[in-house]
């Protein structure tokens, strides 16, 4: 027997909140910009986008009253009672929604003790009841024969997401968290059902004014999946509810690696006219392979210490595949420090016999590993020096460990030519 995931949502809702009947449930493929949605004909949960609505069967009666423009819900909602909150400001009322003017894009809101005037795209609109069935004029035979129900398929910008992605490091072990953050952008709750959600490009999340937040949390979850080279996670067949104007947070396959090597790396550029002492400045950098597949991404980086979390760089990772290794840089090094000096130099220009000496300082309590990749303005050979080798026809690389609360010096020889 297949488990599918149950959804337990725990929401927080500042401010009032919209108590309409739940529509049916939606089938969507959800993606970073928009969704594909497919639904019955008979009425829409979303506003489609121009041009996408796609029957699903062949013979079909004329459809215009499907397409609806991107006000619709405000005219569906003329004399029924409402709540308007602003987009930016802590300001909400509510009454009845008296009349929309088109021309200047505003609306009249009146209740028993004021009637105003608002503009329409400072507000977001949250209806607190539906339209009455009594209120609704019958349809003939004819007319039910052209709106009876059908399959229908859409592209909407009402609902998104984005991934939330965190690699938590503790002693030497790495944990790769991921959530996914699903955005309605509508007055409307919609009801998820058999539903993926589409990895496609990376995107910033949409937030609101008063941002409303829930919780889901599921006890089986399957993994992403990499097929047809997409990306895409199957929600399963529980029902997710997401409130109006809302941001809904959900767990997605999480993992632990091993952490394989720590080096504390340099990288910087020299000229045969250098002179003085070149800082160092090493950033620590942790290897390790993924034992699930992942999404790519950007993924920002924490320290564990006890219950407390230490913000470290955020890195971007393109590859997130089961047995891929990575190398992750964390953070500026607080326990190595050193500098370059060019010793000598037989000319300013090229070719040039270069001998240079880097200087490398453990200051913690532990042995550590270092690198300092060095890339010069020529071709360079090594003349000297076990500890340095080349790593292109342009740079070389000096690695090495060095013990605890020690100093290193390291000195060898280069041939600089055109």
């Amino acid at each position: 027997m297949n488990n599918q995931p149950a959804y337990f949502c725990l929401s927080i809702l500042l401010g009032a909140s919209a108590h309409s009947a739940f529509a049916a449930p939606i089938n969507a493929v959800i993606g970073l910009d928009n969704s594909q949605i497919v639904e019955t004909s008979q009425q829409l949960s979303l506003t489609p986008n121009t041009g996408s609505l796609l029957p699903l069967q062949e013979n079909f009666a004329p459809i215009t009253h499907l397409e609806n423009n991107l006000n619709a819900n405000w005219f569906d909602l003329i004399n029924k009672k409402v709540r308007v909150e602003h987009k930016q400001r802590d300001l909400n009322y509510t009454g009845t929604l008296a009349k929309i003017e088109n021309n200047t894009r505003s609306f009249v809101l009146s209740n028993k003790e004021f009637s105003m005037t608002l503009p329409m795209d400072d507000f977001y609109l949250i209806p607190l009841e539906n339209p009455s069935t009594a209120e609704t004029k019958p349809e003939s035979k004819a007319d039910a024969d052209k709106t009876a129900p059908y399959k229908v398929s859409y592209q909407t910008n009402e609902l998104s997401w984005s991934p939330q992605l965190s690699l938590i490091f503790e002693n030497d072990k790495v944990s790769v968290s991921q959530q996914a953050l699903i955005h309605n952008n509508s007055s409307s709750t919609i009801q998820v059902q058999d539903s993926l959600l589409h990895y496609s490009r990376s995107t910033a999340p949409q937030l609101f004014k008063a941002e409303r937040n829930s919780l889901a949390m599921s006890a089986d979850r399957p993994d992403i999946n990499y097929q047809d080279n997409e990306v895409s996670y199957s929600l399963g067949g529980g029902t997710l509810s997401i409130a109006p104007y809302s941001n809904t947070l959900i767990p997605l396959p999480s993992s632990d690696s091993n952490i394989d090597s720590q080096t504390h790396k340099a990288k910087l550029y020299t000229y045969g006219n250098s002179s003085g002492k070149i800082d160092l400045n090493f950033y620590n950098n942790l290897s390790f392979s993924f034992e699930k597949n992942g999404l790519p991404g950007e993924y920002k980086t924490f320290w564990k210490r006890g219950d407390l979390l230490i913000p470290g760089n955020t890195v971007r990772l393109e590859t997130v595949r089961e047995g891929s290794s990575v190398d992750v840089m964390t953070n500026k090094s607080q326990d190595i420090t050193g500098y370059l000096t060019l010793v000598s130099a037989s000319s300013q220009k090229l070719p040039s016999t270069q001998v240079w000496e880097a200087t490398i300082e453990n200051h913690s309590n532990t042995a550590q590993k270092y690198s300092i990749e060095q890339s010069t303005n020529g071709v360079v050979d090594i003349l000297e020096g076990n500890d340095a080798v080349p790593i292109n026809a342009n740079s070389l690389l000096v690695s090495g460990e060095i013990q605890a609360n020690s100093k290193q010096t390291i000195t060898y020889k280069i041939d600089v030519k055109n």
